[in-house]
């Protein structure tokens, strides 16, 4: 895949997203949404300072990620993490036994929802979602992927026939993301201008820091994944997995985030096979 550059994004056309107005009820809705017990991230600015300061700063923030934006430009600090490791039981000699945790800048987060808002909206609108994605996507859930998958068994047994399904799940899939192919996607999804620079930025030249026992690690790149820890890492997930099912012809995908349904109408042995094929183009 080769390296994505900055023409990418800027060769637009009618129907991209290319950039969006902020309000300043915008930044006050996004403070509302943070955590007030969360710890401050890199920058050590507490999530309780910005929400009991959000009418005082509201403007202030609109306006630096309006120049932000603007440049294409996010500071160092804001693409910084703090990753700590939490014990999750059994043996605490093995690294595996760890789950980590990335405290990022709640200021950040902020300009993060005010984004991932209008793309939303942008990626409904354009109706550029996988139908059988459920994960992260308004109005749908665990609820409705079930829901769906109850409604595929059902109308399969209504017509005399059987349902097989195969059960898969992605092991470390946030993790593996490359940026390049993920950046492919976002202009894709008619993603660019001045937004879809900006989302190359906030991939660009990310870092981390292990915190551990009051020791902090030497400073380490990230070089793949969806920032852990962020608030767009969960759109930028579910743009990177859009095409999971575009080969899939004759088979049913149903989604939630990673995890994923293939399921086939089984009539002969033909099609069990062919359901075998279809799981292993994901293995």
């Amino acid at each position: 895949m080769p390296k994505v550059d900055k023409e990418t994004f800027r060769n637009t056309e009618d129907g991209d997203l290319t950039d969006i107005e902020i309000l300043e009820e915008d930044i006050i809705k996004a403070i509302g949404d943070l955590n007030m017990n969360s710890s401050a991230g890199p920058d050590g600015i507490p999530a309780k300072f910005l929400i009991n300061t959000k009418d005082s700063i509201a403007t202030p923030l609109k306006l630096i990620l309006r120049k932000s934006l603007d440049e294409g430009k996010i500071p160092d600090l804001f693409k910084l993490a703090y990753v700590t490791p939490i014990h999750k039981g059994g043996s605490k000699l093995k690294p595996e036994q760890y789950r980590p945790v990335s405290l990022t800048s709640h200021v950040m987060k902020i300009f993060e929802r005010v984004v991932k808002r209008n793309i939303m909206k942008h990626l409904i609108e354009q109706n550029l979602l996988n139908p059988g994605q459920h994960g992260f996507v308004p109005g749908r859930s665990t609820k409705t992927q079930l829901l769906q998958h109850y409604c595929d068994i059902f109308e399969t047994l209504s017509e005399g026939t059987r349902i097989d399904t195969i059960f898969l799940d992605f092991a470390k899939a946030f993790d593996k993301v490359d940026h390049d192919i993920l950046l492919q996607k976002v202009a894709k999804h008619k993603i660019k201008g001045k937004i879809g620079l900006w989302l190359q930025e906030f991939l660009n030249n990310r870092k981390y820091r292990v915190v551990a026992n009051g020791e902090m690690s030497d400073v380490q790149d990230v070089l793949s994944g969806v920032p852990q820890g962020t608030v767009l890492a969960a759109v930028l997930f579910i743009i990177m997995i859009s095409d999971v099912d575009e080969n899939i012809k004759s088979s049913i995908v149903r989604l939630f985030a990673d995890d994923t349904r293939i399921s086939r109408k089984i009539t002969s042995e033909e099609d069990k096979v062919l359901l075998q094929k279809r799981s292993q183009c994901y293995l």
